[in-house]
């Protein structure tokens, strides 16, 4: 496992301007004409470096931010934030605004790239009943993300009880895979407009990630008027062309796996649009979260808005609570 950190200056931020041409609608696959971005561009800022990883015999590449607090003293908490199907880390950094939650809380962003036939746009993660080029050549995209963590524990002081990671939709699945294969590693993962389970197209068989063999806390997001992932389950409107499981089976999935209580405490948002159900009592203290955003689509609570994709929710901050939940719940 090799790697190397190319800084990224004002001057030279060329590398990620041109990522942004035609990318990211936070989806795994709205239309074609849904790429154009109506949004400002990423810039790198002082404490943005571009980490260089080689894994799987291919050369990957991840966005790390530090926030202002990080001292090399004192371990901090990491978020990995991966972006949607044809989207690229550049693009998550815009559509999340994680940065901002990240100088606030104090906690490293890692915004990782999956692999596409481009090296810095419409980039896919492989999630075994997904889409694109990740899926196409089998990309070993968990041990991409098991190398780029050990590799960032040597640049930083990283706290390894609070590791943690979220994503958006193609990127949510994946979220999902890690908290399966990553079960050593991750304490909690956020996964929005995720599914962990799949039949790549009618009449395929479906393919459902298998369980963690560690507890892992789950806090889900998903809005009911998704057609991308459709909430109840059923074929996306989008690139993928999936048959998805419906949100109830995931959040049931890893209720189960954690050992959680099977009877949710549900709260309602004032104005009725926000429903969490969270389930308890889970091992180690594991805990499963669902956040229903009635009015919500394919897009990131609190979020950006892309031309051609739905408008987020600004009821509520899919970062904010995230990191709440997240800070409950370290590794045990």
């Amino acid at each position: 496992m090799t790697g190397n950190w190319t800084a990224l200056p004002k001057s030279a931020a060329a590398w990620f301007c041109a990522a942004l041409i035609a990318v990211a609608l936070p989806g795994c696959g709205g239309a074609w004409r849904d790429r154009a971005a109506s949004w400002r561009q990423y810039r790198p800022g002082p404490r943005d470096s571009v980490k260089t990883v080689s894994a799987g015999g291919r050369e990957r590449t991840c966005i790390v931010h530090l926030p202002p607090s990080y001292d090399d003293s004192k371990p901090a908490p990491l978020v990995l934030v991966f972006h949607g199907g044809t989207g690229n880390a550049s693009g998550a950094v815009v559509m999340t605004g994680m940065n901002d939650t990240a100088d606030m809380e104090g906690f490293i962003a890692a915004y990782p790239n999956g692999t596409g036939l481009l090296a810095d746009r419409l980039l896919t993660w492989n999630v075994l009943f997904g889409f694109g080029y990740a899926s196409r050549n089998n990309v070993d995209d968990v041990t991409f993300a098991r190398t780029l963590i050990e590799e960032l524990e040597l640049d930083y002081a990283i706290d390894r009880n609070r590791i943690y990671a979220t994503g958006i939709s193609n990127g949510g699945m994946f979220t999902y895979l890690l908290g399966s294969r990553l079960s050593d590693v991750l304490a909690a993962i956020a996964p929005v407009a995720g599914s962990i389970g799949a039949s790549p197209g009618a009449g395929a068989d479906f393919i459902t990630f298998p369980p963690p063999k560690n507890p892992v806390s789950v806090m889900a997001f998903h809005g009911r008027q998704d057609k991308n992932v459709p909430y109840e389950g059923g074929q996306g409107t989008g690139l993928s062309k999936a048959v998805y499981r419906p949100v109830s089976y995931s959040v049931d999935a890893w209720v189960k796996w954690d050992g959680c209580s099977n009877t949710p405490v549900t709260t309602t948002s004032p104005n009725g649009n926000v429903m969490t159900q969270t389930y308890t009592g889970g091992r180690n203290g594991a805990e499963v979260a669902l956040v229903t955003v009635n009015n919500g689509g394919h897009s990131w609570p609190g979020g950006k808005r892309y031309t051609g994709g739905t408008e987020p929710a600004r009821d509520l901050s899919a970062n904010e609570m995230m990191w709440r939940f997240f800070s409950r719940h370290p590794k045990r």
